[in-house]
């Protein structure tokens, strides 16, 4: 079996990301509910971090029902009904996120808890039927390096767009990664961005996040 695949790579690269920045999530939130609530000073970082996570969610999610999943209809038999279904239902937890976020204005951690507790027994069991459908050695069969390439580079496009504000998203992305993936991740980004946006002009919106990337 090859283990060289552009478009697996990327699929287990961002199921790593979200996975990260959802069990961080929890982890904070449990931390807080045992010392009676979130620091001040970390209130608008905690905010962000779970804010993002949901739009790097949604772009995924986004991008295999809009791009991936048309594609390899024609290729590769999937449950494709099921994973489409999961999207939609994450996608209603994850709205409660919003005012999840409000009430913890108020001190209330409790609801935001339980829907990251929900999301999470949703995406366990959904990415293990992506992986299993779409590992390397079905899509190395189906695919070339060329074509795989090409879409690995649609896909990641196509994501960029709906993943929310780049200043938040990529330094969230890339600090969810360990380091030899974030390494490969940052190949494929231009160096003016790894070298002087997001290290210096962007650094004052994200930096609130620092303290969440464990």
């Amino acid at each position: 079996m090859n283990n060289s695949s552009p478009v697996v790579e990327g699929l287990l690269m961002i199921h790593r990301i979200i996975s990260k920045g959802l069990n961080n999530s929890i982890w904070k939130c449990d931390a807080y509910m045992a010392n009676h609530g979130i620091p001040r000073d970390e209130k608008e970082g905690f905010v962000m971090y779970v804010t993002t996570l949901k739009w790097v969610t949604h772009s995924h999610h986004t991008t295999e029902d809009e791009l991936g999943f048309p594609y390899f209809m024609d290729h590769i038999d999937a449950p494709y009904d099921r994973l489409k279904q999961d999207h939609l239902t994450m996608a209603q937890v994850l709205e409660k996120l919003d005012k999840n976020l409000t009430d913890i204005a108020s001190g209330s951690l409790v609801a935001l808890r339980d829907t990251l507790g929900e999301f999470r027994d949703l995406w366990g069991p959904h990415i293990k039927i992506e992986e299993e459908n779409f590992s390397f050695d079905r899509i190395n069969r189906i695919f070339d390096q060329k074509e795989q390439k090409k879409l690995a580079k649609m896909f990641s496009e196509h994501s960029s767009k709906n993943s929310g504000p780049g200043p938040l998203a990529l330094p969230f992305m890339l600090n969810n990664l360990e380091k030899a993936d974030r390494e490969a991740f940052m190949t494929e980004i231009p160096w003016v961005v790894t070298k002087i946006l997001m290290p210096v002009v962007w650094k004052k919106k994200w930096e609130p996040m620092e303290p969440f990337f464990l």
